[in-house]
């Protein structure tokens, strides 16, 4: 396997440009939502403390002082990658952005606002949760990407595959962090798979938080579940994966194994219920109920591929939006 280095900003960049253009034309409206890489969240801390002590004066002086026109742009451009020698920058920019949005020129208000929706959710999540790569703020139509999370994932994927051998272009079967259950089809020329894995992976947290914007549940684990399923069905279909025999017996071998998932999430539940599991027990089922939205979101998107040779995804989007985790998990077992 070759180690070839790659550029995930170029990545991130050209894969969102992608998206969007597959969006429009699948003929799927996403008004307004940007796109923010974030180094990493250590930065926040740094921003914590820009707020904390800018001076407000003088921060309404740059913004006076600032062509509006600059302010706008760079403010309202749909990514920005965030780092320590622009943090100051975006701060400026971030603090005219939300002043358009909410209709407000108090800074107090606005650095409330910051430190609320993106600041102290950010580092809550990040802290908290494994899983997390990537944050929407619906407040302010805004996904956060954090990049040091995405590198690890992507070198953690990079092991799972092993040891491979590839001669010229192949589907090959791809588990990636976030999944126990699910494989995704990744169609490889063989010349660089870690910069194939590096897209394949922030394609799919990138295209994840954008179908937060596009079902728009509000409910938590609805809303990854309903994430999860277009994600996967989306990826597939920009990708046009299934003109590839291989993906198909990708679909359907995850179908096997989700049946097998859902039956252990069943055992599981009965367990739990009944309160008769081990104390070296517990982090294990706590780890897999909080990974099942995620999975039964993919679960069923496999269902849907499979049952749908040919995609029309404006349809399924819709589809997509009326499920929930609960009425999927019969149509999974008795598929």
């Amino acid at each position: 396997m070759t180690a070839d280095n790659y550029s995930l900003d170029d990545i991130i960049r050209e894969f969102h440009k992608e998206f969007k253009e597959y969006l429009k034309k699948a003929g799927i409206e996403i008004e307004g939502v940007r796109l923010r890489v974030l180094e990493s969240p250590n930065l926040l801390k740094e921003l914590y403390h820009m707020i904390k002590t800018y001076d407000i004066y003088k921060l309404k002086q740059e913004l006076n002082t600032i062509d509006k026109s600059l302010l706008e742009k760079i403010s309202n451009d749909d990514i920005y990658i965030i780092n320590k020698e622009n943090l100051r920058e975006f701060y400026i920019h971030e603090i005219y952005l939300l002043g358009q949005i909410f209709n407000t020129d108090n800074i107090n208000e606005l650095n409330n606002k910051i430190l609320k929706y993106i600041v102290n959710r950010i580092v809550y999540h990040t802290e908290n949760n494994e899983l997390v790569d990537g944050i929407g703020v619906p407040e302010t139509k805004e996904i956060y990407i954090i990049k040091d999370r995405l590198k690890e994932r992507i070198d953690e994927t990079l092991n799972r595959l092993g040891s491979i051998n590839i001669n010229g272009s192949s589907i090959i079967r791809l588990k990636l962090p976030l999944s126990d259950v699910i494989y995704i089809p990744l169609y490889t020329e063989g010349k660089n798979i870690k910069e194939d894995i590096a897209k394949a992976y922030a394609g799919n947290i990138i295209i994840h938080e954008a179908g937060h914007h596009i079902v728009d549940r509000k409910k938590q684990d609805d809303g990854e579940f309903l994430a999860s399923a277009l994600q996967y069905i989306m990826y597939i279909d920009m990708h046009d994966l299934l003109k590839y025999p291989e993906t198909y017996k990708i679909i359907k071998e995850n179908i096997q194994e989700c049946k097998e998932y859902v039956g252990m999430l069943a055992m599981l539940g009965y367990h739990t219920a009944i309160g008769d599991f081990q104390e070296d027990l517990l982090k294990y089922v706590v780890n897999v109920l909080k990974r099942a939205p995620y999975e039964l979101g993919e679960c069923y998107a496999n269902i849907i591929i499979d049952r749908n040779k040919n995609l029309n995804i404006k349809d399924i989007v819709e589809e997509v939006k009326n499920l929930s985790p609960l009425n999927v998990i019969n149509k999974i077992i008795f598929y």
